[in-house]
């Protein structure tokens, strides 16, 4: 039986590495997906629109931790309609400019839904400080995300612009 040569190791390890998976969220929009998204470990991302009431600017901040991609906090100059302290999840906090936040929410958010709105609520996921501007891209369309790994070569091919 013929050892295996260096050459050969190094394809087989080099095989391994390019196939582990990687956490990431896939984007789909009305089913279709969009956007693949890599996560490290305690990684943020944000999502900004514009309140149809108020026209306030909202943010609200996701973080992937343990596996989960948790919603961690939303930010607003105010609390305008439908927005606001829910007892039991988080504390509101005082920021500057009169603004305020609600941080410590941790709840799950795999699996949400939105609405996307028109291109004047400018639904914008900030992923690396990158916008991913939904709301011009698709608006009025069903957006959702969900937990996927991909093999680490395909997680070098990032969707950079879902419009594309």
């Amino acid at each position: 039986m013929a050892r295996p040569t260096l050459a050969g190791i190094a394809v087989g390890v080099g095989l391994l590495l390019v196939s582990l998976p990687v956490p990431g969220m896939l984007l789909r929009v009305d089913g279709r997906p969009v956007a693949w998204l890599p996560l490290r470990q305690g990684e943020s991302l944000s999502l900004t629109w514009v309140h149809s009431v108020s026209g306030i600017r909202v943010r609200e901040v996701f973080r992937y931790q343990g596996g989960r991609l948790l919603f961690a906090e939303t930010h607003n100059p105010w609390f305008a309609a439908g927005l606001g302290e829910v007892p039991g999840r988080g504390r509101v906090v005082a920021e500057a400019g009169h603004a305020v936040a609600i941080v410590g929410i941790d709840e799950p958010a795999w699996g949400m839904v939105f609405r996307l709105g028109a291109p004047g609520i400018d639904h914008t996921l900030w992923y690396r400080g990158r916008p991913l501007r939904l709301s011009r891209c698709f608006p009025h369309r069903r957006l959702t995300w969900a937990p996927v790994r991909r093999p680490w070569l395909l997680a070098r091919f990032v969707t950079k612009d879902p419009c594309l």
